[in-house]
């Protein structure tokens, strides 16, 4: 609703598509309502085609020039936040907002994705320019749609994570100009600790598939700071070595991980340990 009545204010041409991708009935019933405000076009698929997919079928969709891409589960800061974006037009590239989480601790259950957020995904646009391209996230982003339509997300990253690391590095591939703004969106949506761990392993998997199958894998891996301490490990024949401590410590990492005050390092060798786990049995 807020978005709604910032656009409106704006005054200028504009649609809002919603896309349903095949959620419970407690939020798709809430979204009928959206649907009856001006400019909203409302969309319900039968089944869940994934988040690479479905952000391609908005960009088809979609009738203007520029695309303004927003993850359901956040919040906007204020009431400037289109503004910031029209500011930047025309751009014929990507601009990137941001995110950010609420400084107040959400309870224990949900501590492991609010800390990880708060330590390694919220940062200022100076932070983000550094990296502009590795920095890429898809929960907030304005896009020419042009670029879209010839650089589409992946589809074959069907599951949960990394297509926007994936992304980055086909915009960077392909000379695509990147913007980070002080827009952010306030992430609301936070995950239960073992939801966000499972999803950080669905990730993995979706991260060791680009590194193994995708043609342009082995350049890919050079931007994750993931992969190229797994290839450096594999040069040095440690991995082997890495997989017999991680068995060794996987249950004790998962009880820090899933209780009241999960480090984060550890949550960095669990991923290295899921990696080559499943490299190794793949």
């Amino acid at each position: 609703m807020g978005l709604h009545k910032q656009l409106c204010l704006e005054n200028t041409e504009c649609e809002i598509i919603l896309i349903d991708d095949a959620s419970t009935p407690e939020y798709s019933a809430p979204n009928n309502q959206l649907a009856e405000l001006k400019w909203v076009k409302y969309r319900i698929l039968p089944e869940n085609i994934g988040r690479s997919r479905i952000r391609n079928l908005l960009a088809i969709e979609a009738r203007f020039p520029y695309l303004v891409f927003l993850d359901c589960d956040s919040e906007l800061p204020d009431n400037l936040f289109v503004k910031r974006y029209l500011q930047q037009l025309p751009f014929d590239g990507v601009v990137c907002g941001g995110r950010s989480y609420s400084g107040k601790s959400p309870g224990d259950n949900y501590i492991l994705h609010w800390r990880y957020g708060i330590n390694r995904e919220t940062t200022n646009a100076a932070q983000r320019s550094h990296r502009q391209y590795h920095s890429f996230m898809s929960n907030n982003f304005m896009v020419a749609r042009n670029v879209l339509l010839n650089h589409a997300f992946n589809e074959q990253l069907t599951g949960y994570g990394h297509e926007d690391t994936l992304f980055g590095y086909e915009l960077k591939k392909n000379f695509i100009p990147i913007l980070h703004i002080e827009n952010p969106l306030l992430h609301k949506g936070l995950d239960t600790n073992r939801e966000f761990l499972l999803k950080t392993i669905e990730g993995i998997k979706n991260l060791a598939f680009i590194y193994n199958n995708l043609q342009s894998g082995k350049e890919f891996a050079k931007t994750s700071k993931l992969l190229a301490l797994y290839i450096h490990l594999r040069h040095w024949k440690l991995t082997g070595v890495v997989a017999l401590l991680f068995r060794w410590l996987k249950n004790p990492i998962e009880q820090n991980l899933l209780g009241r005050n999960p480090n984060l390092l550890l949550l960095d060798f669990y991923k290295l340990g899921i990696l080559i786990h499943h490299n190794q049995a793949n």
